[in-house]
């Protein structure tokens, strides 16, 4: 959602340009969500974050639990600097953000149309999520963990990006209750790092060297790999058309029934094929969403969004 306010995120994210340029009127509603007035100097959506906390699913990656749960939290969240510290942000920020939760609550048409918003929002990037997302923040949790078990400290876990200096401090400060959350996040910028009522929440990128690429780019290959193959690809390319039999490819093949079979039941494992029925007959379509995912990671992976660098052993320019 804080990406259509900040053109440079789509630089690190490719998918997002695509997923908004395929979504420009949600786009547009997200970027005029909220007055200037009630503006935060980050350019996001902190009241959200507030609000899963507040429901208890911080640590959730399940979009629609999190569209259901906002609606219901939006009623109960404190609305008042007294009782919503936010100590992590400015004056002017808790302002905003009380005073978005308070026009939240007080007003049903708002609070329909922000529930409504965080819904579509989600189901615009649910196929990217589940093809690189997921992957990328699950392979980064393994390896934080790994890290902790061989006595990394919190520090080396979370500061895997810039943060300001205030984070160490603040934590310090807050004794030996204080809970710290990190939270390796795929679609986000820079990082970010929030204080909510005793609860720190450190947001680093999930993404950063070539093993969490590899994690993000394993499944994709296994897809690439499946479709490959000169015959698999043309069952696909004939599927896209309408539903076949097994029977029917293997005449439109010239290929006896049991090779054909075995093609199948390769793109079936990797879910590029399913079944259907017609009456008494079974007969195969093509996965359209499967497909979709696998394109948008390809996409993803060879998308070209900077210059290239210098090259190897040329000196750093001032």
């Amino acid at each position: 959602m804080a990406s259509t306010l900040h053109p440079d995120w789509l630089d690190d994210h490719p998918t997002l340009g695509r997923i908004w340029a395929r979504n420009p009127e949600l786009a547009e509603e997200l970027r005029t969500l909220w007055p200037p007035e009630l503006a935060t100097e980050c350019g996001g959506f902190l009241e959200l974050i507030v609000l899963a906390h507040h429901a208890g699913i911080l640590s959730s990656t399940d979009g629609p639990g999190l569209v259901e749960a906002i609606a219901g939290a939006i009623a109960t969240v404190p609305n008042d600097t007294r009782r919503l510290s936010l100590r992590s942000e400015t004056d002017q920020d808790r302002r905003a953000v009380v005073s978005r939760l308070a026009q939240l609550r007080r007003s049903k048409v708002r609070r329909e149309r922000y529930v409504t918003l965080v819904g579509r929002t989600w189901e615009a990037i649910r196929d990217d999520w589940e093809a690189s997302g997921r992957p990328s923040v699950e392979h980064a949790v393994r390896s934080r963990r790994r890290e902790l078990e061989a006595g990394a400290s919190w520090q080396d876990v979370a500061d895997k990006f810039c943060f300001s200096d205030n984070l160490s401090s603040m934590v310090g400060s807050m004794g030996a209750n204080v809970r710290l959350v990190v939270v390796p996040a795929y679609y986000t910028h820079k990082g970010m790092w929030v204080e909510l009522n005793g609860t720190v929440v450190v947001g680093v990128r999930s993404e950063g060297d070539s093993a969490v690429a590899r994690a993000r780019t394993e499944r994709l290959a296994r897809l690439l790999k499946t479709v490959s193959d000169p015959t698999r690809l043309a069952i696909l390319d004939t599927l896209r058309r309408g539903p076949r039999s097994v029977t029917e490819l293997a005449e439109a093949f010239s290929l006896a029934q049991p090779t054909v079979s075995n093609h199948v039941k390769v793109l079936r494992d990797a879910g590029l094929v399913v079944d259907t029925r017609e009456g008494r007959r079974r007969r195969l379509m093509v996965n359209t969403d499967e497909i979709d995912r696998m394109v948008c990671g390809l996409q993803d992976v060879l998308a070209v969004t900077a210059e290239p660098g210098p090259a190897a052993g040329a000196a750093p320019q001032a």
